[in-house]
């Protein structure tokens, strides 16, 4: 009886493995973390979300397949971590974040990739090459308060394991061994060790990141967890005279980028650069009294969209035109702050100042301040110079007479040197572009006010 038992167990042992093949399926354990507390803790509640923003399990596809379930342990492994800093740490459901101080957000990504080559000699006549794997991690933990959406702070790290030591374990060897005088019959025995020793890694650098990274970071940034510095004004924007600029300008996000726009009419019409849009049709806006929505971790993001789904408006686009780089959008409202277009190219003088406002880099409703150098055709386009700085995020954005507060022109490039030495030397500096309005009403047939019945809307 007792070798039948030993038979059939031995037989499920090796029928598993069989079953199982060459993909590996394992979990991240819990209680991987296990560091002392810090000696005085944030008294705030804090939620680890367990059931949104990061992926339930990964797979790493190397020789074979492995598949890691994150759901259980990376959440738990995040929550002691900031029970260590944080009065009340617990795992919860996204539903029931209303209830705490801080939601935290996770982001992982795991990735087997191919490392440098190493030449390893077996005699006078004869080497081989060896690429030994690398195993590349990345952790984002995104602190968010729960009831605006609002994201405090945001800590990333990533890491970069090789697995050339992996030879170095004992099970590992036998399984090997196993493999070959099998004549590859065990190679799933080899394929789950092998997949045990990276599940190890993956937990080994989850506890580094958090303990050796982000933890402290978060620590040296307690006061951002503080409720003075959630009361305090220091950070209050004075605008002064550039206000009602900065209310007609938009902030445009696309599945593609980041941009801007400025509304000509009270209705909801903005005018902003094709590039900005891409072939999207329909595009999400900003408005300057609802720039608290803003990630401020990630000036290319805007907050928690689930909380700010009924804030942030939509705009769909109307017409385009890819050749002169223009384009019409349209968005629901009534009684919008607006700015006028200045389509006298007379008004294009040289020398007066302007002002250009936008999202340079995705940092929302910043303005430079400048001259307009000259008024040019860049291949039949009516374009004009300034020296007014237009980066990225700033396309779309309106450039403004100081003098006149209309707008001269919509903000599109600037120049900047290659990455060639004698380039570089030269330097290329304060040299932007803008199409001019009087091209915007040329283009798109624009006209203030603006009539509906020009420009109907799309039918999906």
């Amino acid at each position: 009886m007792k070798n039948y038992s030993a038979f059939f167990v031995s037989f499920f042992f090796f029928g598993t493995i069989l079953l199982t093949g060459c993909t590996y399926h394992g979990k991240i354990h819990r209680g991987i973390y296990q560091k002392p507390d810090y000696e005085e803790k944030i008294n705030a509640r804090v939620m680890v979300v367990a059931d949104k923003f990061f992926p339930q399990s990964v797979t790493l596809e190397g020789d074979s397949s492995y598949h890691f379930r994150l759901s259980d342990g990376l959440p738990v492994a995040v929550a002691d971590a900031l029970g260590t800093l944080f009065t009340e740490v617990e795992v919860n459901e996204y539903k029931y974040r209303k209830s705490y101080d801080y939601i935290a957000e996770l982001d992982y990504k795991a990735a087997l990739a191919v490392g440098p080559a190493e030449i390893h000699l077996q005699n006078t006549f004869y080497s081989h090459v060896v690429f030994q794997p690398v195993l590349h991690t990345y952790l984002t933990l995104t602190m968010r308060n729960p009831q605006t959406g609002y994201a405090v702070a945001r800590y990333t790290d990533s890491t970069e394991i090789s697995l050339e030591d992996a030879s170095s374990s004992s099970l590992l060897w036998l399984t090997r061994f196993l493999r070959i005088i099998t004549l590859g019959l065990l190679t799933p025995l080899d394929v789950q060790a092998y997949g045990s020793y990276i599940r190890g890694l993956l937990e080994k650098g989850i506890v580094k990141t958090l303990s050796q990274e982000i933890m402290p970071q978060m620590e040296e940034n307690r006061i951002n967890f503080t409720r003075e510095h959630l009361t305090e004004q220091s950070n209050v924007r004075v605008d002064g005279q550039f206000i009602p600029f900065m209310q007609a300008t938009v902030y445009i996000y696309t599945d593609d980028g980041i941009g801007s726009g400025f509304l000509i009419s009270p209705d909801g019409y903005i005018v902003t650069n094709r590039h900005v849009v891409g072939t999207a049709r329909d595009v999400s806006v900003v408005l300057y009294d609802q720039r608290q929505l803003m990630d401020k971790t990630n000036p290319s993001e805007i907050a928690d969209q689930k909380a700010t789904n009924n804030k942030v408006r939509f705009a769909k686009v109307l017409k385009s035109n890819k050749a002169r780089d223009l384009a019409l959008l349209k968005m629901e409202g009534e009684n919008l702050p607006y700015l006028e277009l200045e389509t006298d190219r007379s008004a294009y003088t040289t020398g007066q100042e302007v002002v250009a406002l936008g999202a340079p880099k995705g940092v929302e409703w910043s303005a430079s301040r400048g001259i307009l150098s000259a008024a040019r055709d860049n291949n039949g386009v009516d374009t004009l110079q300034t020296d007014a700085a237009i980066n990225n995020g700033n396309s779309g954005g309106p450039l403004i007479s100081l003098q006149t507060g209309r707008v001269l022109g919509v903000n599109s490039w600037g120049m900047t040197p290659s990455a060639d030495i004698d380039d570089l030397r030269r330097g290329v500096q304060n040299v932007n572009f803008a199409i001019s309005a009087y091209e915007v009403q040329r283009t798109l047939g624009v006209t203030q006010p603006v009539d509906p019945d020009d420009f109907p809307l799309p039918t999906d």
